[in-house]
């Protein structure tokens, strides 16, 4: 037997040796987390920071007060689910007219300036129903995405990504973490797409 099958059969036989003294915990099914609160243990820092901020936890989003869907990221940019799922989104189908990280470009105007000012329900507007606006006769057109799945399910989503750029929690780039994602996501996700 040659140097290189030696090294491979003394790991393998290693590994035999660890996995025959490692036991693995199992969870009891009824013991299922319920709430946010309760998805990870400890609690993870997203949903704890969540808690801080007074938002709450619903149809698998972080809300304010209004019902608003909310960015949470920690000071080492671990982000909640949604604006995971929405950084990912947003730069799938939007960055392409608006720009990576939502900086804009020569013919879109940069998201995460927009939303300084814009309201959710503006938002929500805007994308479903699109939008033309002439500047100094120059037509600017945003498509209308009413009809695309692949935005609409995830819209939440993609408003709280840009959210967090715009309020500066959130630098360009991938977030460095997220928090995991809850049962209710999954099954609005898996509802709206069909």
């Amino acid at each position: 037997m040659g140097k290189f099958s030696k090294k491979i059969a003394v790991a393998v036989m290693s590994c035999a040796a660890l996995m025959t003294t490692v036991s693995i915990p199992v969870i009891a099914e009824d013991a299922a987390p319920t709430d946010i609160k309760d998805r990870t243990s400890p609690p993870d820092p997203v949903s704890e920071l969540a808690k801080q901020d007074g938002y709450k936890f619903e149809d698998g989003r972080y809300r304010n007060k209004d019902g608003d869907p909310q960015p949470v990221a920690t000071k080492d940019y671990m982000v909640d689910w949604g604006t995971w799922n929405g950084f990912r989104r947003y730069h799938d189908a939007c960055h392409v007219c608006h720009g990576p990280n939502a900086l804009g470009s020569t013919f879109a105007p940069a998201l995460a300036d927009s939303l300084k000012t814009m309201d959710y329900s503006t938002f929500v507007g805007i994308v479903s129903a699109g939008k033309k606006e002439d500047r100094g006769g120059t037509m600017f057109v945003m498509p209308s995405f009413g009809e695309d799945k692949n935005i609409m399910c995830y819209l939440d989503d993609i408003y709280t990504y840009i959210k967090a750029r715009s309020l500066g929690i959130m630098p360009p780039g991938r977030p460095n973490g997220r928090e995991d994602i809850s049962d209710e996501a999954k099954k609005a996700a898996d509802e709206c797409t069909g």
